[in-house]
């Protein structure tokens, strides 16, 4: 009757003991997706401020070479060299954040892919915790059942 009792006892918590590692994977999961959808949210954000700003600029750019052109006809090619140099700067700040862009796109990937493979390195280190329990159970049953025998021969 005793035996019986011990075994409950030790079924009741593997199974405790497995249902929180599940809990605990779901939660840590859940912890992750929620980290993802902020980062990509923030990335969203950001890549809607910075078109903004490049409109602003752009229609800034395009107001100011109306006015110029209007009141300083005779100024033609000072203007023209002052828009083209606007333009390769906006240009070259278009560059280095789409740069900044990539790196930051590749960084988080790199992130994403790092939490997946620790996830799963974990997955496969609680199931070998799970399967080396379950073989010492069986290991244990084994050997009761071996007692069991010699008691009920002699």
């Amino acid at each position: 009757m005793g035996l019986a009792i011990r075994m409950a006892q030790i079924e009741d918590e593997f199974a405790k003991t497995r249902d929180q590692y599940i809990q605990e994977i779901e939660e840590k999961n859940a912890v992750i997706a929620k980290s993802v959808n902020g980062v990509q949210n923030a990335s969203e954000n950001e890549k809607i401020d910075r078109k903004e700003r490049e409109l602003a600029i752009s229609k800034k750019i395009g107001d100011h070479e109306a006015r110029m052109q209007a009141a300083f006809a005779a100024q033609a090619q000072a203007r023209r060299q002052r828009y083209q140099s606007f333009w390769a700067e906006l240009e070259e700040v278009k560059l280095k954040r789409q740069k900044g862009d990539e790196k930051f796109q590749t960084f988080i990937l790199e992130e994403v892919a790092g939490v997946k493979n620790g996830l799963a390195a974990e997955g496969k280190a609680r199931e070998q915790a799970d399967d080396d329990i379950v073989q010492a159970l069986n290991h244990y049953t084994k050997c009761l059942q071996d007692a069991l025998r010699i008691v009920n021969q002699s």
